[in-house]
């Protein structure tokens, strides 16, 4: 009976990790959020679920049980669980706002600082924690009814119930359009905020269900062993759960749990090792060896997963587009409102510097409505400043953008993308390890169909918002003449393919302006010829084109008016014979007149 009481315990320590595991997968593997403070959600969720479960003080439970603490609520268990998940999930949402906005690195540090800054608060407030001496007698659920030789095998499945319930929600979530979304800002953040991504509110909502997911996890185990210190909740902690999802594979939850599984048979497993001959004897004259040993052990596991298992002994797998039902997709959404004569988009006295140099300096242009647009200049003249500028990747020194006759300058990337401007980058910013066709989602997906009730709903019209996003999806995809790419991963495609997705992904949102920042470079002659004749179809709808370019042939045979840039200005415009003419123009390429 010892050895099922030890291996039950086993079993419901590997799922308390597993449900951590899948909580910092949520944030990392998806969201791509580096957070080395998960204990704190996990400490956080224990203590809370603690003191609204204890009996409170002066009543007979509490006296009955010589119990040493001052704060205790005497709620059911199940409320613990509520609360421990909402002190996760709040602790996450400060944390989120604090430090989101940060530096991949920054973060890391950060959300790590954050951690000891928990556990020392919970470590001082002896009122509240009982600090190292810990709260003992905390309340197990239905520990009255059941024998203590059976106890074990209860608890067991009460966790499997509820670490199978949370699995099975963020595994649905994480194959809804909000899962989606959060793998895309993993892969390219700035690109999906060019898109119209709400990007800082989609990690910090992964944030919150990943604390609310350590915070629950810390219930099961505090409740589960009816102790709890703030010595259980050490930094060590963090890494046991990231070596978990690394091992089982980041990006799929039932790698998460296997790689929690592997760890807590590895760890378990290590405690042998003082039996080997000739260990014993280090081990005896020595205690902190065998626990260093271990940690050495599960260190070099680690290299060896990360060597010949990059993605994990589970990785994530290429999901296969849906097959889509033979309908029309709906029509693009109409365009917003717009002053009858104004420019499509205008530029007035535009400014941007860098320390001493002078990117953009004192810029005036406007692109006329329907026209397709050449922005041409030597190396260095700013005109992917420019681009930058307009699209809100960078804000402006001075000046100001109209689009459409409304202001937008110093505006985020994604409130431009809503005003109806789509760019593309000179180097194509893909999502390299998802699908062309989710690429394309991403792109044409409405916003209120990625939000966390539409991912866990799912209701009629976020399914047919779904299904025409799809249809639009294949017949993009048909009028670029790549349907067999569908399922082929972006970061496989070549440099002209990705220019052409890069391009359809902004068919997808179908923006009245785009601006396309050197869609011809590193493709060959022909695709570039059919780049631009797709180009020209899209004018003909209706669409307007700002296009940087540097082959020639192509601005003078497709544009109709063009812009020349030299040294952050603008040295010349207009049509294409009028530039090529230009003497000043011919100065600044060539450095003289040609015979």
């Amino acid at each position: 009976m010892d050895l099922i009481a030890f291996a039950t315990g086993l079993v419901s320590l590997a799922l308390v990790y597993g449900l951590l595991a899948i909580g910092l997968n949520l944030q990392f593997g998806f969201a791509g959020v580096i957070n080395f403070g998960y204990v704190a959600f996990f400490a956080a969720g224990a203590f809370a679920s603690a003191i609204v479960t204890l009996p409170a003080p002066g009543t007979e439970a509490y006296l009955d049980a010589s119990a040493r603490y001052q704060i205790g609520l005497g709620l059911p268990v199940w409320s613990g669980f509520l609360a421990a998940g909402l002190a996760g999930g709040l602790l996450a949402l400060f944390i989120g706002a604090v430090s989101a906005r940060l530096a991949t690195h920054y973060l890391a540090v950060a959300t790590f600082a954050m951690a000891e800054v928990v556990r020392s608060v919970l470590g001082n407030e002896t009122w509240l924690t009982r600090g190292e001496f810990g709260i003992s007698n905390v309340p197990q659920p239905l520990g009255e009814v059941f024998a203590p030789e059976s106890y074990a095998l209860f608890y067991l499945a009460l966790t499997a119930v509820v670490v199978g319930l949370i699995f099975a929600a963020l595994r649905h979530l994480g194959e809804a359009p909000f899962g989606r979304l959060l793998r895309a800002i993993k892969d390219d953040e700035l690109s999906a905020r060019v898109l119209g991504k709400r990007t800082a509110r989609a990690k910090l909502r992964a944030l919150a269900i990943g604390g609310a997911v350590g915070g629950v996890a810390g219930a099961l185990w505090t409740h589960s062993l009816g102790v709890i210190h703030v010595g259980q909740f050490v930094p060590i902690v963090t890494f046991q759960v990231w070596l978990a999802m690394l091992m089982g594979g980041t990006g799929n939850h039932w790698g998460a749990m296997l790689g929690a599984f592997v760890l807590v048979a590895i760890r378990e497993g290590t405690r042998f090792v003082g039996e080997v001959p000739g260990l014993d004897q280090i081990a005896a004259s020595n205690p902190s060896f065998l626990p260093s040993l271990r940690f050495v052990l599960i260190g070099l596991l680690l290299i060896a997963v990360v060597r010949f298992f990059p993605g994990g002994l589970l990785p994530e797998r290429r999901r296969r587009a849906p097959a889509t039902p033979g309908t029309s997709p709906a029509s693009p959404a109409p365009a917003r409102p717009v002053a009858p004569d104004a420019p499509a988009l205008e530029v007035i006295s535009l400014r941007k510097r860098f320390g001493g140099l002078a990117a953009v300096d004192n810029a005036n242009f406007a692109i006329r409505r329907g026209s397709i647009t050449g922005l041409i200049g030597p190396n260095g003249a700013g005109k992917s400043t420019m681009i930058d500028l307009l699209s809100g990747v960078q804000r402006p020194d001075s000046g100001t953008i109209r689009l459409a006759g409304e202001e937008i300058t110093g505006l985020a990337p994604e409130q431009i993308a809503d005003r109806g401007l789509g760019r593309t980058f000179q180097t194509p910013r893909l999502y390299p390890s998802m699908t062309v066709w989710e690429n394309l989602m991403v792109a044409g997906m409405p916003q209120p169909n990625e939000t966390l009730r539409a991912g866990f709903l799912r209701s009629g019209a976020h399914r047919e918002a779904e299904v025409q996003a799809a249809l639009r999806a294949d017949t993009v995809l048909t009028e670029l003449e790549v349907p067999h790419m569908r399922d082929e991963l972006a970061g496989t495609l070549s440099g002209g393919q990705r220019k052409l997705l890069s391009l359809g992904r902004l068919m997808m949102r179908d923006p009245p302006v785009m601006l396309l920042d050197e869609p011809a470079a590193g493709v060959n002659r022909r695709l570039a010829g059919d780049l631009f004749d797709r180009i020209t179809k899209l004018n003909r709808q209706g669409t307007t084109f700002l296009i940087v370019e540097h082959e020639m042939q192509l601005v003078m045979r497709y544009c109709d008016h063009v812009i020349v840039m030299h040294q952050g200005r603008v040295l010349a415009e207009g049509t294409p014979a009028e530039v090529r003419a230009n003497a000043d123009v011919i100065e600044a390429y060539l450095g003289g007149a040609v015979a």
